[in-house]
């Protein structure tokens, strides 16, 4: 059974808690935002009924409350429907773009519900369980299976240690049923660069091998993003910059060049990736077992 990295479990737990502390913040201020956009809504609202009642000398019992009722009502239907969303249809007219500014109070309340949740899982991580399972899954080249890591990392059942290693942007889960477990080369190879500075610390066995370059190129677009088939517009733009961030050239400042490279070609398969399931593009998001097509770096969104 391997051991425990004291270089990872502490730089684990200094990211737990930067995250969660930028989650909090994020949370607050999309909730404060979101709550803004509401009353303003209302306002809005109950203006209008004020000016359409006088004109036709017709008066409504509680105009506020009803105000009230139709934003909430509007609101609700919104996050819903962006809960929903799959495909979002470009049109000549432009209109996509009138409904993402009307939906910019929902949009803001369900990001702070998002960082809400977030910020609750980080602060329930289990830093040494994940700890060992990333010193576990460093010194493998190939996905494992969650038997065999379960071997290795016994602390906490299968579905509580696969919601806690989903939290962290380099683990990727293959398979329709999750099953495979494995790193992003870039952060394999961050994850052995801290085992080398343990000086003290015995060498993994079996050795590491040196990492296989090749493999994002065998991954679906919906796998190396760590998404679901149904993931929402959101969501695929989400898990593209966090993933992306894992292979900024600041974090392989004083490695070697296959470092570097893996990172560049990483990020590569993931533009490819993003570029495949963004419906903006004009193109079908592919099966879950789809391969992201070669293209260029995205638009900014």
């Amino acid at each position: 059974m391997n051991e425990v990295s004291e270089a990872i479990a502490r730089w684990l737990e200094q990211k737990r808690r930067a995250n969660r502390a930028s989650a909090a913040v994020i949370s607050v201020l999309a909730l404060g935002s979101g709550a803004v956009v509401f009353l303003l809504a209302t306002l809005l609202i109950y203006t209008l009924l004020t000016i359409v009642c006088s004109a036709f000398s017709y008066s409504i019992p509680w105009p506020g409350l009803v105000a009230l009722g139709l934003t909430a009502g509007i609101f609700v239907r919104s996050m819903k429907g962006r809960q929903d969303e799959r495909q979002l249809g470009l049109d000549p007219m432009g209109f996509w773009i009138l409904k993402d500014i009307c939906s910019v109070g929902p949009r803001l309340i369900l990001e702070g519900l998002r960082q809400v949740r977030c910020c609750g899982q980080l602060g329930e991580l289990n830093v040494a369980a994940c700890a060992r399972a990333l010193t576990y899954l460093a010194g493998q080249n190939r996905a494992v299976t969650w038997q065999d890591l379960m071997l290795h990392c016994p602390q906490l059942p299968w579905p509580r240690l696969r919601e806690q290693l989903s939290l962290l942007d380099g683990v990727l889960f293959l398979g329709e049923d999750l099953a495979r477990v494995t790193l992003m080369d870039p952060f394999r190879l961050r994850l052995r660069w801290m085992l080398e500075q343990e000086t003290t610390r015995p060498r993994p066995e079996p050795t590491p091998q040196p990492v296989q370059v090749s493999e994002p190129e065998t991954l679906g677009a919906y796998e190396i993003l760590g998404l679901s088939p149904s993931a929402s517009v959101a969501e695929i733009k989400t898990a593209y910059r966090k993933r992306v961030k894992e292979c900024h050239p600041d974090l392989f400042v004083g490695m070697d060049q296959q470092a570097k490279a893996l990172a560049e070609r990483w990020t590569r398969a993931l533009n490819a990736a993003y570029a495949t399931l963004n419906p903006r593009h004009g193109r079908p998001r592919p099966s879950s077992t789809g391969q992201p097509k070669s293209t260029g770096p995205p638009e900014p969104c």
